[in-house]
């Protein structure tokens, strides 16, 4: 039996990720008493981050990595992966702490867009909203 593990997925378009985010992650393993992790991103990781994560017991994942790994899997294993991943609203981000999807709201300020939990005001996780 092999030990237990804690993957952290960060999809984040041009912009690798740091020291900062390993450090984090680091964080939760030992709360949780977990000698190793998974950290995964759709972007990059910085060097300073894979050093950090090579010292730590934290294996990467970066984009181009996990595409490898979608190519090595048969056409009907690609095609199920594909199903699940557009399953619902993809699109809109998932609040890590609560699990739920986000909704489109407007800052008072400037009406500018973002992203923010739906079980505001417990919980007030907003994440940026791209333009298109």
């Amino acid at each position: 039996m092999s030990a237990p593990r804690i993957v952290q997925c960060k999809h984040w378009l041009g912009k690798p990720v740091g020291v900062k985010e390993m450090r984090e992650f680091l964080g939760v393993m030992a709360s949780h008493q977990l000698q190793n992790g998974t950290y995964v991103t759709s972007s990059t990781f910085t060097s300073d981050a894979t050093a950090f994560a090579n010292a730590n017991g934290i294996q990467l994942q970066d984009g181009a990595a996990l595409l490898k790994l979608i190519g090595q899997r048969t056409p009907e294993q690609q095609a199920a992966l594909l199903a699940v991943a557009l399953e619902g609203e993809y699109w809109k981000p998932t609040c890590a702490s609560c699990g739920i999807k986000a909704v489109e709201r407007e800052r008072k300020r400037d009406g500018g867009k973002f992203w923010g939990c739906s079980n505001y005001p417990r919980c007030k996780t907003t994440f940026t909203m791209r333009s298109t």
